[in-house]
C-alpha cells in the first residue's frame, strides 16, 4: 500500500511517499500566488493508492476567499489522485465533498497533523514549536490534548502563531530600529532583505530555497548587497564585517521574538518540554535552550523535520486505514 502525504503551502509543496516503513520526501518550491496552475503538473509525477492532504495555500492572495482556495486545491488534487482524504483541525479525515462543505475546518490544518503525530509518538506534554520558511507554530499539548485554537486568526490572537520564519520574513518586520555602528538606527521599511539573507550569512540555514527580494544571487555577496540596503547603504559604503555585525543584530531580534512568544505559552500552560520541528530547528534550539528540548531532526532525520506535516498526515492516514 502506497500512501502520499501532501502539504500544499503558499510557497512550498511537500510530498511524503510512504510504503510500509519506508518513506521518501520531496519538496517543490511552488509559490501558489503566481503558479497555482502548475500544481497539477507537479502532482502528475506521483502515484499512490491513497492520498492524505493538508494545506495552507488557501490563504494565498490568488484566491479571494478561503472557500475558493480550499475548493480549487481539492479539485486540483482529486483531478490527479483517487482516494483523497483531507485532514481537518479537529484531527479527523474528511472526504473531498465533506471538506468543501466544511472548508474552514481544513483551512491551515497542517499544524494539527504535526501535533497529532507528536502527541501520539513523541510527547503528550509539550510545546510543539515548528519554524518553517514563513511562520512559526507554537502549539500547547497537555495530557495528550492539543489545546491550540483552531483557526489561524485565533492562533495569531493567542500567541500560537507567529508570522516569522527562517527564510521569507522581511527584516524590517523584526525591528524598526537596530544597533548599527554603535548607534540605534532606523530601518528602511522596504522589501530589501529577508531572514534568509541573515540566516544564510550566519550559517543558520543551508538552503536559500525561496526567491530573493531583488531577484539577485543567493550567495554570500547577494545576501550582503541586500542587507546593506536595509540601512539605505551599499557594499561600498559599509564594510563586510559591519554587515555581519548587522546580520547578528537582526538575528538577535528573531531569536527574541520566538523566545517571547513561547514564554507566554509556557506561563499559560506550565509545559517545560519543547519539541522542535522545521527548517528553523537550529534557530529554535538557540532561542529555547532554557527548555528541555526534543528535536525531530535528531529523533528521525532532517528530511522529516523539514516536511513534518506531510510525513505526519501520511502516517496518520495509514493508522486510520489499518484500524
Amino acid at each position: 500500500m502506497k500512501i502520499i502525504g501532501l502539504d500544499i503551502g503558499g510557497a512550498n509543496t511537500k510530498i511524503t511517499i510512504l510504503e510500509g516503513e519506508k518513506y521518501k520526501i520531496d519538496t517543490h518550491y511552488l509559490p501558489m500566488w503566481k503558479m497555482k496552475d502548475k500544481l497539477v503538473e507537479v502532482l502528475k509525477n506521483y502515484d499512490a493508492d491513497y492520498v492524505a492532504l493538508v494545506m495552507t495555500a488557501e490563504l494565498s492572495d490568488c484566491y479571494k476567499t478561503k472557500k475558493e482556495g480550499v475548493e480549487d486545491i481539492i479539485d486540483k488534487v482529486t483531478s490527479v489522485f483517487d482516494n483523497v482524504y483531507i485532514f481537518d483541525v479537529n484531527g479527523k479525515f474528511l472526504t473531498p465533498e465533506e471538506a468543501k462543505k466544511r472548508y474552514l475546518e481544513v483551512s491551515a490544518s497542517n499544524w494539527m497533523a504535526t501535533a497529532e503525530f507528536i502527541k501520539r509518538f513523541v510527547s503528550n506534554n509539550c510545546i510543539l514549536v515548528d519554524m518553517g520558511s514563513t511562520t512559526t507554530d507554537i502549539i500547547p499539548i497537555k495530557e495528550g490534548r492539543v489545546l491550540a485554537k483552531k483557526t489561524d486568526l485565533d492562533r495569531l490572537m493567542n500567541n500560537q502563531l507567529l508570522y516569522v520564519g527562517a527564510l521569507r520574513t522581511p527584516l524590517h518586520f523584526l525591528a524598526r530600529k537596530i544597533i548599527f555602528r554603535g548607534k540605534l538606527t532606523n530601518v528602511a521599511s522596504e522589501y530589501f532583505a529577508i531572514t534568509a539573507d541573515i540566516n544564510y550569512l550566519l550559517g543558520k540555514v543551508k538552503n536559500y530555497s525561496c526567491e530573493t527580494p531583488d531577484g539577485g544571487g543567493k550567495d554570500r555577496e547577494g545576501c550582503l548587497i541586500r542587507l546593506s540596503r536595509v540601512v539605505c547603504g551599499d557594499i561600498e559604503m559599509i564594510k563586510e564585517e559591519e554587515l555581519y555585525s548587522l546580520a547578528k543584530e537582526f538575528y538577535k531580534k528573531l531569536v527574541e521574538m520566538v523566545r517571547e512568544e513561547v514564554k507566554i505559552i509556557f506561563e499559560s500552560y506550565g509545559l517545560e518540554e519543547v519539541v522542535t520541528v522545521g527548517l528553523g530547528e537550529e534557530i529554535l534550539k538557540e532561542a529555547l535552550r532554557e527548555y528541555r528540548i526534543k528535536s525531530i531532526k535528531e529523533l528521525y532525520d532532517e528530511s522529516v523535520s523539514l516536511a513534518m506535516p506531510s510525513f505526519s498526515v501520511a502516517k496518520l492516514l495509514k493508522l486510520t486505514l489499518l484500524s
